[in-house]
């Protein structure tokens, strides 16, 4: 037997979402989002078994990092239904509808094993039957992380005292419980603003006139084979967005062994605006938006405006080094692009 921490992630609301939608699109919706949650929980939690609408996940730590893993979770499938709400025209039930689902997690230390049946893993144990039942509980709420006594022994003061305590009835008696209401964190997702960099607010701005029509530049701009060419990189992997679409996709830009740059598409309007996120060494987080507008009969000027948000060093260095950097690489690379479009 292990000793540790057992999570369930239950998608909220997902049967009636599915009573009441069309079949084929709800399950794309549910197979995106399990796999946006997978993905968020990758190297932090064992996924041991996906069950439907859920994840029953498992994990040695048993401090607070874990809260703060789930409710980053909760972060990022929030985003993804914002994004899957914003990617889509299909008027279906199921796409008009998808902000109605939510998320929850309920937590317990104890014991587990794990085995096969039919060769998929399975987790087995007295606590693991016991996180599973408390799925049905007592919480008035939609979105909520419940934490059961054992789990909280571990964390904080300071972390227990903004929790409301809930004890649970379980088969077998009592379960000391407490809950955190998630929904502040949901009104935090789906409140911010539509991500794009202003001029005003930029750190560097520039101007680039390409050869083509605003179709082909954004081509460039988005196809990961093109931007494998012009970035000059081994290997560009592309991530699709909400539905397939651009928004939330990430280009994986595989420079060498343990190399890689994440670009990820915060927002997109093809072919006239995209607005992309990547994180640099020593830099930190970077912000461009790029504008794309037809200039003349066969000529598109492309605005842009870049920020960041340097961490570690001091912020002229940080600055100064940043500008250095994204100067010299964006000319480099639209004077490929330029020679693509030219050829």
């Amino acid at each position: 037997m292990t000793e540790g921490l057992l999570v369930i992630a239950d998608i909220s609301g997902y049967t009636s979402f599915v009573a009441g939608t069309e079949h084929e699109h709800s399950r794309e919706i549910l197979a995106e989002l399990i796999e946006q949650i997978a993905k968020t929980f990758g190297g932090k939690l064992s996924i041991d078994q996906v069950e439907g609408d859920a994840l029953a996940c498992t994990t040695e730590r048993t401090d607070v990092a874990v809260a703060d893993w789930l409710r980053e979770t909760f972060r990022v499938f929030h985003r993804r239904l914002r994004d899957i709400r914003a990617a889509t025209t299909c008027p279906c039930r199921a796409c008009a509808t998808v902000q109605e689902l939510g998320l929850k997690f309920v937590v317990h230390r104890g014991s587990y094993s794990r085995h096969e049946v039919a060769g998929r893993p399975q987790l087995h144990g007295a606590d693991v039957n016991l996180v599973h039942r408390l799925l049905k509980n007592s919480v008035p709420l939609h979105e909520y992380l419940l934490v059961t006594e054992t789990a909280l022994a571990a964390w904080p003061d300071s972390v227990r005292s903004t929790l409301v305590l809930s004890p649970q009835r379980d088969g077998v008696g009592e379960v000391g419980a407490a809950y955190l209401d998630l929904r502040p964190l949901r009104a935090d997702v789906w409140n911010e603003p539509r991500p794009a960099v202003r001029p005003e607010d930029a750190k560097l701005r520039g101007v680039t006139r390409f050869p083509g029509t605003p179709e082909q530049v954004w081509r460039h701009l988005t196809e990961a084979k093109l931007r494998q060419l012009w970035m000059g990189v081994p290997r560009v992997d592309f991530m699709p967005g909400a539905r397939g679409s651009l928004v939330g996709a990430e280009y994986h830009c595989i420079h060498g062994e343990n190399q890689k740059t994440v670009f990820r598409i915060l927002a997109c309007d093809a072919p006239r605006e995209l607005t992309v996120q990547m994180d640099f060494p020593f830099v930190g987080t970077v912000w461009r938006t790029d504008r794309v507008a037809p200039e003349g009969v066969a000529t598109t000027r492309v605005d842009t405006a870049i920020t960041w948000h340097a961490r570690g060093i001091a912020a002229p260095l940080a600055d100064f080094m940043a500008s250095r950097m994204l100067r010299k690489y964006g000319a480099i690379y639209d004077r490929r692009v330029s020679e693509m479009l030219s050829a």
